[in-house]
């Protein structure tokens, strides 16, 4: 051995020793190339094609080509390629890999749906976090470019109108494809928040008439009814919201209904109103103006959309709207005082800055919910629950 190769080796601790902090630093460098394959998958359909192949075939996992083989459209460099995505949705915990050893002997990688990856397949009840992933990486790209004007610019008061000239809701009414990736996401999201909300919070026994305001078109209502048959569901949102809604069917126990709807302070009521049995009814107008009365009233991702001045406007106009001891339940993100590097700091930081770049709003720490409470009148704050989600959390204001 010549003595250059002597001096090109290297103690063991100090040939694998690793600088952390430049790992993460370069790592952090390369942050666009996973959203892009995240996109990427969703836009393919991979998690549906890698779900049902797993049931129909029997198998518990997958190689590139078996994957490519369930594709709609086939060309012969398509395993490759795969082969170069799957690892990546692997190493982000979306796909569990493991090495099958064939019967000529050949060595090759399998992949099968992660528990995360899972929720990017649609369930049994149609529900999928593939579309909010869509919206947010698709939907918003214009609003990724030149965030430091957000920061930097006096007079960028809202970053998405700077870009597209509109506020969301306006835009969302001019372009067709970002408003059906809007309804996509929140069609398709939605409940699976409110299924681990009904898991858990227990606030709705005893609820006769409840109010959801901001409702979209009564999919949340749908839910609670389903499962407490006895509320009266009021879904309020603007006019131009409910006119357009389509009828849904409400199932209960006592059978099928479905939605109607009128406008608040209006003798026109449109679709007419809903008895209890038949399940739900639309109410249009502005909360900012009033609210339906009900003995319990609930914003769902509602206040992260607006100041804490307009949250405490359209907040009293709750309090006007409750029965003596009656209550607002809020659904929203509470935010750590202190940021850390856990998942949940981190993804509640990340939805924080969506709020502010998109609508302008923020998220809240638990302190903060507290301050808008009082500030609106209400007598009492209670954080129910947060357990089904490291940052959202079901919280009770008390008239």
């Amino acid at each position: 051995m010549s003595s250059n190769s002597k001096q090109n080796q290297l103690p063991i601790d100090q040939e694998t020793e690793v600088d952390e902090a430049y790992l993460t630093a370069l790592f952090l460098s390369f942050s666009r190339v996973f959203p892009a394959i995240l996109n990427a998958a969703v836009d393919l359909n991979l998690f549906e094609i890698i779900a049902k192949a797993q049931s129909s075939c029997g198998s518990s996992s997958l190689s590139a080509s078996e994957i490519a083989s369930q594709f709609p459209n086939q060309h012969s460099e398509l395993a490759k390629r795969l082969e170069r995505m799957l690892p990546v949705l692997a190493s982000y915990s979306l796909l569990t890999c493991s090495i099958r050893t064939n019967e000529d002997g050949k060595r090759e990688r399998v992949y099968a749906l992660s528990p995360v990856g899972q929720y990017y397949a649609f369930d049994n009840d149609g529900n999928s976090l593939g579309p909010f992933s869509t919206l947010i990486h698709r939907g918003f790209q214009q609003v990724w470019n030149d965030v430091k004007d957000a920061i930097a610019d006096p007079d960028n008061n809202n970053h998405f109108q700077n870009v597209h000239g509109l506020l969301p809701f306006q835009y969302t009414e001019k372009d067709k494809e970002l408003n059906q990736i809007f309804n996509n996401a929140m069609a398709h999201n939605g409940p699976l928040e409110m299924k681990m909300i009904l898991k858990l919070y227990k606030g709705f026994e005893g609820v006769s008439t409840l109010v959801d305001v901001g409702g979209g078109v009564g999919r949340v209502l749908k839910q609670i009814i389903s499962k407490y048959p006895s509320i009266k569901g009021i879904n309020f949102d603007l006019p131009q919201v409910i006119q357009h809604a389509s009828p849904l069917p409400v199932v209960t126990m006592e059978g099928v209904g479905w939605l109607s709807w009128r406008v608040l302070g209006s003798d026109d009521s449109g679709g007419g109103y809903c008895t209890m049995l038949e399940g739900i009814e639309h109410v249009g107008g502005s909360m900012f103006e009033s609210v339906p009365e009900g003995d319990a009233i609930l914003l769902k991702r509602v206040c992260h959309n607006w100041s804490d001045e307009e949250c405490v406007k359209f907040l009293r106009n709750c309090h006007k709207a409750l029965p003596k001891y009656g209550k607002v339940i809020v659904v929203d993100c509470i935010v750590p005082e202190i940021p850390n590097p856990s998942i949940s700091s981190k993804l509640a930081c990340d939805v924080d800055n969506v709020m502010f770049l998109i609508h302008g709003g923020k998220e809240r720490t638990e302190n903060e919910f507290q301050s808008l409470c009082m500030s609106s009148g209400f007598s009492k704050f209670h954080v129910a629950c947060r357990g089904f989600s490291a940052i959202l959390g079901v919280m009770e204001f008390y008239k």
